[in-house]
């Protein structure tokens, strides 16, 4: 496993260096363009909508294999399960501290035939629950994973970043919990490439975050908290798990999806011919604007930005590409929809490119035709958050054409 490892980890840089041919499918630059034309199966939520439909945010959403839609809703707090028909089929959960209750969920993971996994940051756990929503058990986990998704092939959740303080995972790394064993352990599966750094965060304290009059500043908690750690541009790690239990993963600015048999020798990859735009002086100048015009909105009502965050975000520093890849997920027959960067380098919103199940590139939904789904389903079916005028948001299902599935 460790040997996997290395190559997954000098394979990614490679990619990211110098370009490969590992892979051609899609190798033509130019887009093939799709029509964005999915007829809508039912909605709910917004204003008038039933109690049940009422949702406090836009949270996680997860298809089983008989179409029912489950939604976290981690306010009420409580899992809305929505039948094929639109209807409300059950809730789970509900707000407490016993079994099968939350305090603050954040992540969900449905297995096909209805099992489901909730994590909750507050209680520092996951929680299962059987095919008819019924508790089964709490994982406690210590320091919950980023994000969750199930293993289609056994009572596993893939995860990415750590469980805990003493696993050796980290944000750019995907490890496997198998939830049938006695100890939570997370299983590392892979260690994607990540750009390094020059510098490493520095130690914080808790008097780092109060101000000279000895109170907790808002501003001082997003200063050493993480909001200037970051890197301009720096890539992140997207991935999804295909149907047969492959990781599909991005990890660098290059076109390149990564996809590796957890444990198996090789690595596919997928690949276009759309290079990374370089950071330049302009990008440089026009992203620090838009990052101290980002933060002084948020600040306003704190008293202002100090001259220490100002200058926190105009010392931050950048990586010299602007990364291609901004998201991806897996269809429910094992295609991927991959989103490209739009006409701005922060804009996450641009075209996204479709591969079929035999990793063939089938086009690309110009950007502002559509957008990625929250969830894929069986039978071609699709789930997507949309917010009215007042921003009161919806689940709208819709169904894709048979080719794009």
């Amino acid at each position: 496993m460790q040997a996997h490892l290395a190559f997954l980890a000098t394979s990614a840089f490679a990619l990211s260096a110098c370009g490969s041919d590992a892979g051609t499918a899609g190798a033509s630059a130019e887009d093939r363009l799709l029509a964005a034309d999915f007829p809508e199966v039912y909605r709910a939520g917004g204003p008038n909508a039933p109690d049940w439909a009422q949702f406090s945010r836009q949270g996680p959403v997860s298809f089983d294999g008989s179409g029912n839609l489950y939604v976290l809703d981690p306010f009420a707090p409580q899992v809305v399960v929505i039948d094929p028909d639109g209807q409300l089929a059950t809730t789970i959960g509900r707000a407490g501290e016993g079994p099968g209750e939350f305090r603050f969920p954040y992540h969900l993971a449905v297995w096909r035939d209805g099992r489901l996994a909730v994590s909750d940051i507050a209680r520092g756990a996951i929680q299962v629950f059987g095919p008819g929503g019924e508790f089964d058990r709490s994982v406690a986990t210590g320091t919950l994973p980023e994000l969750i998704r199930p293993d289609p092939n056994a009572e596993a959740l893939y995860a990415q970043g750590s469980s805990g303080p003493d696993d050796g995972m980290g944000d750019f790394s995907i490890g496997r919990i198998d939830l049938a064993a006695d100890d939570v352990v997370l299983a590392p599966v892979l260690r994607a490439w990540r750009a390094p750094r020059a510098d490493s965060p520095e130690e914080v304290s808790a008097d780092d975050f109060l101000d000279s009059s000895g109170s907790v500043s808002a501003a001082r908690m997003l200063m050493f908290g993480g909001a200037l750690d970051g890197v301009f541009f720096e890539p992140t790690l997207r991935w999804d798990i295909l149907p047969d239990g492959s990781v599909a993963y991005a990890d660098s600015t290059a076109y390149a999806v990564k996809i590796i048999v957890p444990g198996g020798p090789g690595i596919e990859v997928l690949l276009r011919p759309i290079p990374p735009d370089a950071v330049t002086d302009r990008l440089r100048s026009a992203a620090i604007e838009r990052e101290i015009g980002r933060y002084t909105e948020i600040l306003e009502d704190q008293g202002g930005m100090p001259a220490e965050f100002r200058d926190g975000i105009e010392e931050r520093g950048f990586y010299p590409e602007v990364a291609v890849i901004r998201e991806l997920g897996s269809t429910w027959q094992g295609g991927l929809w991959i989103r490209r960067a739009g006409e701005e380098p922060w804009d996450d919103q641009g075209p996204i490119d479709v591969f079929g199940q035999d990793r063939q590139y089938l086009g690309t939904f110009a950007a502002g035709t559509a957008t990625m789904p929250e969830a894929f389903g069986p039978d071609g079916l699709v789930a997507f958050w949309e917010v009215d005028e007042l921003d009161v948001p919806a689940i709208v299902v819709r169904r894709l054409t048979e080719g794009l599935r």
